[in-house]
Order: C-alpha cells, then sequence, then structure tokens
C-alpha cells in the first residue's frame, strides 16, 4: 500500500509509466509513417467533397507542433543506454552518500568508540563522487538536451551548489579534529536536507529523460495509517495518532520503518501534565506550583519553558500548638532543552538539561544544581518520552517485533507544532510481507473506527 507521506518512493513507478507511454507513442508514430505511402498509392483517405486533401503529417486545422509537443519533448531529451547507466551509478553513489550519512549521525552518541574523522572522511568522498558524476552526465548533454531540460537542470545544479556548501562545513569539521567532527555528525540536518533536495532534483530529471533508476518491485512501500491512542501521563489523558512508513530496496528482506507521533495535544496540554508531576503542598515543607508550561520545536531538540511558583514553609510547636511560618518565597521561569536519542541497548531516552533560569538567588541555586532542578528535568523527560510511540506499537501486532529503532529526532510538521520520529530496521520474508499487505489493503478497505488505548504510565 503506497504512502501518500512518502510521494518520493512511488516515484520508481511512475518513471516507468511514463517511459512505457513514449515507447508506444513512438511504436504508433513509426507505424502511421510506415503506412502513409501505402495508403496514398491505394487512395485511402481521398476526400468525396471538395475540401483539401488531409495528410497523415498534417491534420487539418491541427498544427503538428501542437498536437505532437509531449512526444517530440520526450524523443529530444530521452536518453540513450550511456546516460541512463551513468545516471544509475549517480543515484547508486547518492544512495551511498546518504547510507553514510545516517551511520555517521548513529554512531555520533556513543562512547568508547573510534573517532568519527575516518566516517567523515568516507561520506566526504561518496558525496564527492556523486556531485562529480552528475557534473559529467549534464556535460555530455547533447545540444537538443540541453535545451529542453534547461529549466530542470538548473534546479538540480543549484540543489549540487547548496550541497557543495554543506560539504565544506563537513570538510572543515574533519579537518578541524575529531571533536568538531563530531559535533557535525551529531546535528546532521541541514546536509541531510541538502542531501535530500539533490536527490529529489536528480529524481525529476531522470522522470524528464524516461530513465527507469528501479524495476518494478524494487521497492516495496507499505503506509501503516495512524490510529488515535490515548496515552495517560500522570493521570492526564493525551491524545496521539501514531503512523508508519515501511520501506524495501530488492534482494533483501530488511525493511526500513519510520514511526511518527504528532505531539501537539501534548503540548497544548504539557502546563497539565508537570503540574501533576511536580506541584506539591507541603504544610511544613516545600510548596510548588507550576502556573504555566510551554513546549516548542528547537530542532533538533524541543524547548520546554516552565513558570514555577515556590515557598518553604517550616513548622513550630508551642503553648498554642503546631504554627506553620512562611521562610521563602519565589517566582522562576525555567528553560529546559529535551534532545532524543537512541541508548546502546536500542532504548529511546530523552536527554534534559537546563539551560536558562530566571529568579531569585535560593531559587535559582535550587534550579541550577539543586533536587529541584533534578526533579524537574526528569519529570520533563517523562513526560516526553510517555508520549512517543515505539515501533512495536506503531506497527500491526506482530509486524514490529523484529524492528530494532536506530535513529531518533525532532521534527516539526508545521509551524510551532512538534512530532518526533523513530526510525530503524526490521526484517520479514515475502510471506510476511504479502500477509501484511493484504492486512493493511483489508484496514483501508474497511471503516475505520477510533480506537483509544490507554498507554504506559509516567513511571
Amino acid at each position: 500500500m503506497c504512502s501518500e507521506r512518502r510521494q518520493s518512493e512511488l516515484r520508481p513507478a511512475k518513471r516507468k509509466n511514463r517511459l512505457v507511454c513514449i515507447r508506444v507513442l513512438m511504436a504508433a508514430a513509426a507505424m502511421l509513417l510506415s503506412l502513409a505511402p501505402s495508403f496514398a498509392q491505394r487512395g485511402g483517405g481521398a476526400p468525396t467533397g471538395g475540401g483539401p486533401i488531409v495528410g497523415f503529417n498534417k491534420p487539418g486545422g491541427v498544427d503538428e507542433k501542437d498536437d505532437l509537443k509531449d512526444f517530440h519533448h520526450a524523443m529530444a531529451v530521452q536518453a540513450t543506454a550511456q546516460q541512463t547507466e551513468e545516471f544509475r551509478a549517480i543515484f547508486k553513489s547518492t544512495e551511498a552518500a546518504s547510507r553514510a550519512l545516517e551511520e555517521l549521525a548513529r554512531n555520533s552518541g556513543k562512547t568508547g568508540d573510534a573517532p568519527v574523522a575516518d566516517p567523515v572522511t568516507a561520506l566526504r568522498l561518496e558525496l564527492e563522487k556523486a556531485r562529480n558524476q552528475t557534473s559529467h552526465l549534464l556535460a555530455g548533454f547533447s545540444p537538443e538536451q540541453k535545451a529542453g531540460l534547461k529549466e530542470i537542470t538548473a534546479k538540480l545544479m543549484k540543489a549540487e551548489s547548496e550541497l557543495a556548501e554543506q560539504q565544506k562545513t563537513l570538510e572543515t569539521g574533519s579537518n578541524a579534529g575529531p571533536d568538531a567532527a563530531t559535533s557535525i555528525a551529531a546535528h546532521p540536518e541541514a546536509l541531510r536536507k541538502a542531501l535530500s533536495d539533490f536527490r529529489t532534483e536528480q529524481e525529476s530529471l531522470a522522470v524528464e529523460m524516461g530513465i527507469v533508476l528501479a524495476e518494478a518491485g524494487q521497492n516495496v512501500v507499505f503506509n501503516v495509517p495512524s490510529r488515535k491512542l490515548t496515552v495517560r501521563i500522570a493521570g492526564q489523558p493525551i491524545s496521539i495518532a501514531p503512523s508508519a512508513v515501511i520501506t524495501r530496496a530488492s534482494g533483501t528482506d530488511t525493511y526500513k520503518v519510520e514511526a511518527t507521533t504528532n505531539l501537539a495535544d501534548l503540548q497544548d496540554n504539557i502546563a497539565a501534565v508537570l503540574g501533576s508531576m511536580l506541584n506539591q503542598a507541603e504544610p511544613c515543607g516545600e510548596r510548588i506550583t507550576v502556573q504555566d508550561a510551554t513546549l516548542e520545536p528547537a530542532i533538533p531538540s524541543s524547548l520546554l519553558v516552565v513558570r514555577l511558583h515556590y515557598e518553604r514553609w517550616v513548622c513550630s510547636s508551642g503553648f498554642a500548638g503546631q504554627t506553620s511560618r512562611e521562610m521563602a518565597e519565589g517566582n522562576a521561569a525555567v528553560e529546559t532543552r529535551l534532545t532524543p536519542e537512541i541508548t546502546s541497548n536500542g532504548q529511546v531516552r530523552m536527554v534534559s538539561e537546563i539551560v536558562h533560569v530566571e529568579a531569585e538567588r535560593f531559587f535559582d541555586d535550587l534550579l541550577r544544581s539543586g533536587t529541584l532542578g533534578s526533579r524537574l528535568r526528569e519529570q520533563a523527560s517523562r513526560a516526553v518520552l510517555s508520549a512517543i510511540v515505539t515501533l512495536g506499537t506503531a506497527l500491526p501486532p506482530g509486524v514490529g517485533d523484529t524492528a530494532k529503532p536506530q535513529i531518533v529526532r525532532f521534527e516539526s510538521p508545521r509551524q510551532d507544532e512538534l512530532a518526533v520520529v523513530v526510525s530503524g530496521e526490521l526484517h520479514l520474508s515475502d510471506e510476511q510481507a504479502s500477509a501484511l499487505d493484504r492486512q493493511l489493503k483489508q484496514q483501508a478497505a474497511s471503516q475505520p473506527v477510533p480506537a483509544s488505548e490507554d498507554s504506559r504510565k509516567a513511571q
């Protein structure tokens, strides 16, 4: 079942359909041209009235350049066999660069491993190879191809130029040493986007030139539709709608899977969630109130801003009984950065760090280095983690058992909106893949029924 979210995965099929259409047009044109002489010799098509004789090459009342414009364009820009092979090599190099980038990002947070300088170098070489191959292909275009593909090649060269700029940053980091290289590897978003844009323009050019980059069946795409769930976090009901996309390259039983969880409802209710976690009113001790809270994208992290009111009370006993007295009071605004990562055992965790505090001195110390700050960071991480759907939960029963998460990242699908994507791999036999396909098609054909499920609670 094809994913509307991943239109790029459908392009190989579209390319093949277009190529088939081109071949049909060519065959039809050739047949008509071959029939024209014999048809004329037999007098076929002779007019019975006084109008002009209409030949095959110029239909009456229709300009040939209008009627066959698309056909002539396709013929002019169609790739040669050599160009097709060159293009497939370019696409392989681009795919290799994408894999190298993801491998680099996946290993950037691991400790005790070898420095990432060599992987950075490997990625740089793959990028150079893809870019050089692209330049060589475009330089070999015929005059007709250069004219007919002028606009689309300009877009490709712009994407190549932007990729080159990102590659310079990568080279600077690699030459600057392991620390800089690790920093680049840990934040690959700009390079990932440039590489994705480069690949998109490659695919667009391939479509125009009638190049089939993959045969039918070489990419299998499954879209696991979203389903509504209710996750209870500290007693607060939070609505989520996880979805997933599964893709496979031909010749392997390894599938890539991405599960996306939109955190919009958590954002709307983060103050209530944190209030349930942090609020306390000890008669003789600390009294804490969460006054307000916001959770916003700060890609590749998120930023949690919490406004707190704090009081400390002490109690003493006397002839009149126990009395309480306020010793300290203050307000604070605390900014906490939350960054997701995958642990060595394949679990998603949230790294939290207080980055800014506005408060009186005593309250500032409690938040930056005291137990209150530690508690705030722990509960903030737990609140967000409790809303993230794992690969096993996002996929149909039995499918996600072998899924292994490898990358987790925040995304912002719309302005101020936060989502989290967990990417990984799973293994499916052909029989399991066929069964999954049937299952998803049956779900799509049936009337969707809203589901509600109490998920894991905040610990």
